[in-house]
């Protein structure tokens, strides 16, 4: 089977966050036919290998998709894969599986890892433990998953947490005797109008998300929650900002005679990328001699390289060559598939 073949497979695959089991078994049915011996961790992260001791790179890709690229609407020209606007492709991340495959039908000595829920925070990549790995002596490891035509090296990423918070007040008729409860939905109210929001500097952000509470209008509302993310490339910077909504809560709760509940959720870790990053030089050399153009660009995301470079491996993010992921006008040219598959031979080989 052609690149093409096995991208048009998996598009046929529904695979949602921690439901990725029809995928990991197409999968690790193709690789085993390859003759690549499988292990797996109690996450469901599975890893392919070959028998043979020395030097190895990593390849890796995440199996779910967002929710609106579940069952995709695939058009397909001469040119791209595209969908008919009314869901996602899923090219984030098929498109790097199916380069995989196509690449492992030659049997190169690599570890090629492929990780469950990246699309939800990276829960499965933040599963894996340095046993997981430790038999193997990794050398390098390439994520290509990030939007772009294939020949750009990600050189740095923020870290990310999300803050729960949850406001409890008092119930009351909102009738009859209002003055008898506590409005939950006010202190919250009060708390994310004082709290930082959007773009705090260049390498920070943060963004309330989600809001919820009351029943009905005849009724205070005793709870009310709120969800922020903050991403920065510095942790110091993340922990201050994350001090600051925390602190915009207790103010707001205590002020309006509320309790108030802040989990905190530390999802994954910033890196940058040194200069002299055998992963990148190496990436950089096998990009040119392919005859692609070669570019290094930072990203405000996260990809499962935020979790493999904290293990101690020297990662790399890729572009992949899909274009406006995550909507419904995501579309990858047939070509870019035909390059991913070139470079990823080329770093393994």
């Amino acid at each position: 089977m052609d690149v093409l073949g096995y991208f048009r497979t998996l598009l046929d695959i529904p695979s949602p966050s921690w439901k990725e089991d029809a995928v990991s078994s197409f999968i690790t049915m193709t690789m085993s036919s390859f003759g690549y011996q499988m292990i797996d961790d109690r996450a469901g992260n599975i890893l392919f290998f070959l028998p043979v001791r020395g030097e190895k790179a990593l390849i890796s890709s995440h199996m779910d998709t967002v929710p609106l690229a579940e069952t995709p609407h695939v058009i397909e020209d001469d040119e791209y894969f595209m969908t008919d606007g009314r869901t996602a492709l899923g090219a984030d991340n098929k498109a790097t599986i199916a380069a995989m495959l196509k690449v492992a039908e030659e049997s190169p000595d690599a570890i090629f890892l492929f990780t469950r829920a990246e699309e939800i925070g990276l829960q499965g990549s933040k599963k894996i433990t340095r046993d997981f790995l430790s038999p193997f002596n990794i050398t390098r490891a390439y994520v290509p998953d990030a939007e772009g035509p294939v020949g750009t090296v990600i050189t740095s990423a923020p870290g990310k947490e999300v803050l729960d918070i949850v406001f409890h007040g008092r119930t009351a008729h909102a009738g009859f005797s209002p003055e008898s409860g506590i409005n939950a939905i006010k202190a919250a109210a009060e708390a994310i109008a004082s709290s930082p929001d959007g773009r705090i500097d260049s390498d920070t952000t943060c963004n309330v998300g989600t809001i919820s509470g009351g029943s009905a209008t005849n009724t205070v509302p005793d709870t009310a929650m709120y969800r922020y993310e903050v991403r920065s490339l510095y942790d110091e910077k993340r922990r201050m900002i994350s001090s600051g909504i925390i602190s915009a809560a207790e103010t707001a709760a205590s002020s309006r005679g509320c309790t108030v509940d802040i989990t905190r959720h530390d999802l994954y870790s910033p890196y940058i990328i040194p200069e002299d990053s055998p992963a990148k030089n190496t990436a950089k050399e096998k990009i040119l001699s392919l005859g692609l153009p070669y570019s290094e660009k930072a990203t405000s995301g996260g990809s499962d390289t935020n979790n493999i470079r904290a293990l101690g491996i020297d990662t790399v993010t890729l572009t992949t060559g899909y274009e406006h992921p995550h909507s419904t006008t995501e579309r990858i040219a047939k070509s870019e598939l035909e390059n991913l598959t070139r470079l990823i031979s080329a770093l393994v080989s």
